[in-house]
């Protein structure tokens, strides 16, 4: 593929994305306010593993097959979790990858499997039936296209599938070993994207693994899920020389389909897309947004504290608000007020222990009409910002109107749409990224 490094904050890392090109609940989008869903594709595709570049992946064997212990190992789908190992069509590493994280988190949360098929996911992501998100150029071939993690989230937390949202993405760059291990416990599988050159690959002893402690930007091309770990796995069984034992148990969707021994040598937090934790849910029977998920543009930040809203105009039971935060540890203001935003009609405190995307419920469902939510963020508020081109082939679309967000500037609420308030903030805002949930 043809790609450009970008540099987008999401959550609070500036990081380059590449789009990954190197999975299976089936379901159609609950409505939005502004950006309609798009329509299931029925699709009949025999998945197969690519053999591309199989014949550069290094063969090698040692004197005696390694068999892990009990002890510094761990595996989700040696405790009881479960989902399909499916093999990727074209570039879709990165659904398939986030797929599996979002699976394995569901069976986990509610004690049931779920299926995500792939190609559903990826029209669901790249939808020609919306008027904002991320888009592909007309004739571009979505299943070789890539993708990011970033795209996932920010399409997925407005409703895909008959009644599904992602409810949760928990940033964990930075991460040490040890958190991402609890976090996989906790968690999940955690989608990470990673460099893929043949030549730090092999096969020993029928185990595949691969170890690339310091990557070019040219080698950041796969997305995998990483399903466990194993303290014991021997050094020498990576085609690059690694410096200890160990590796993460990974699921990979490419060649040769299945588990793939990542060296612990190979640091996620150099990678060019940010690992995740990715969590769906069925418990919503509405979702009512303005905006297309965090994109380009940093949180905005007024004074010590930054306050945006959203008037929306639906009526329902609202059960729940989503928005992003930029750092850990962080306290969220959540109010409901009036649609003139003048009399609070329901206050909340928030705190988020992790960066990244937050469904957040409320005490008990509220019947609405017409009202506004406002969040306070400590650190800057998250905004959809301006349209953006990733490559030559994947865009972004960015739209807003009057009288939807809004942001507080000296005590006067500014229309988040307009140049005016964009030139006093100094930059494009568009509309807030907070949503409504709703349930029956």
């Amino acid at each position: 593929m043809n790609l450009k490094d970008l540099k987008p904050l999401f959550c609070v890392h500036m990081m380059v994305i590449l789009l990954a090109g190197c999975a299976n609940a089936s379901t159609p989008k609950p409505v939005q306010e502004e950006t309609t869903a798009s329509e299931n594709i029925s699709t009949e595709t025999s998945a197969q593993p690519s053999t591309k570049n199989n014949h550069l992946i290094k063969h090698h064997s040692t004197e005696h097959e390694y068999m892990h212990g009990k002890d510094g190992y761990y595996n989700l789908l040696d405790n009881g979790v479960e989902f399909e190992l499916t093999a990727q069509l074209s570039g879709t590493c990165w659904i398939c990858a986030s797929a599996c994280a979002m699976m394995t988190s569901y069976q986990m949360n509610h004690g049931k499997m779920i299926e995500l098929d792939q190609l559903e996911l990826l029209n669901d992501i790249y939808s020609d039936d919306k008027t904002e998100g991320v888009f592909v150029v007309k004739g571009a071939d979505k299943e070789s296209i890539g993708g990011s993690g970033l795209f996932v989230i920010n399409e997925l937390a407005n409703g895909f599938g008959n009644g599904l949202v992602l409810d949760r993405a928990i940033d964990a760059k930075n991460w040490t070993v040890d958190e991402v291990k609890d976090g996989i416990q906790k968690y999940g599988a955690l989608y990470v994207g990673i460099p893929d050159p043949a030549g730090k690959k092999g096969t020993h002893d029928n185990y595949y693994t691969m170890n690339c402690p310091s990557p070019k930007d040219g080698e950041l091309d796969h997305s995998i899920a990483v399903l466990g770990w194993d303290d014991s796995f021997p050094k020498e069984y990576f085609h690059e020389a690694a410096s200890q034992d160990g590796a993460w148990i990974t699921y990979n969707s490419n060649y040769p389909l299945g588990f793939y021994y990542v060296s612990y040598d190979t640091s996620f937090d150099q990678l060019y897309d940010t690992p995740l934790f990715m969590s769906i849910t069925d418990g919503y029977s509405k979702i009512v947004s303005y905006d297309c998920g965090r994109w380009l543009t940093p949180p905005v930040r007024t004074d010590a504290a930054t306050t945006t809203a959203n008037v929306f105009k639906e009526k329902g039971k609202l059960a729940a608000v989503g928005t992003y935060t930029s750092s850990d540890d962080t306290d969220l203001t959540i109010q409901i007020l009036t649609p003139d935003l003048t009399d609070c009609l329901y206050s909340q405190e928030y705190h988020a222990d992790l960066a990244g995307y937050h469904v957040i419920e409320l005490e008990s469902p509220m019947e609405v009409d017409e009202y506004t939510i406002t969040i306070t963020y400590p650190d800057g508020a998250p905004v959809e910002g301006q349209k953006t081109s990733f490559d030559t082939a994947i865009f972004t679309e960015i739209t807003s109107q009057a009288g939807q967000s809004f942001i507080l500037v000296d005590d006067k609420w500014l229309d988040m749409s307009t140049e005016e308030t964009w030139d006093k903030l100094g930059c494009e805002t568009n509309n807030a990224c907070i949503k409504a949930l709703y349930v029956e």
